[in-house]
């Protein structure tokens, strides 16, 4: 199992430092972006350039949140998720999926996984909300 136990239980911390977040994504700009924002805001942050570094920093880490792009090269997010989604399928709500592509394409090819999605372009404060909503869902 690529996944297994690669997620924090849902303990409460109210330090955001004890929050991990691995963002994948392809694109080196928004990449370092997004990682920036989310370390301002206290966070602990990895970050991966495709899915498939993704799942290697999986296999070494633990993550409250997985912020995903897409359209990737060498394994893309629509593989990850449905990979993700066999294997660990609960762990779904803990992935926000970024993407330029259609919202209805993807809710259609993705039927049945409640991942949160967040069209590009998006409002970069929009991403904090999220990312802070999906740790305090799990705290609850």
């Amino acid at each position: 199992m690529i996944f297994a136990g690669v997620f924090r239980s849902g303990t409460s911390v109210t330090n955001n430092q004890e929050h991990g977040i691995l963002v994948v994504e392809d694109d080196p700009a928004i990449r370092r972006l997004v990682s920036m924002v989310l370390q301002r805001q206290g966070y602990r942050i990895d970050s991966a350039a495709d899915g498939l570094e993704a799942v290697r920093k999986l296999g070494l880490g633990e993550y409250d949140v997985i912020v995903l792009d897409l359209m990737m090269p060498n394994l893309d997010g629509f593989t990850f998720l449905n990979t993700f989604a066999e294997q660990e399928p609960d762990r779904l709500r803990k992935v926000i999926v970024t993407s330029a592509a259609s919202p209805a394409v993807i809710r259609e090819r993705m039927k049945g996984t409640p991942f949160s999605l967040l069209p590009k372009p998006f409002d970069i404060g929009e991403l904090v909300e999220r990312v802070r909503s999906c740790i305090e869902a799990q705290i609850a």
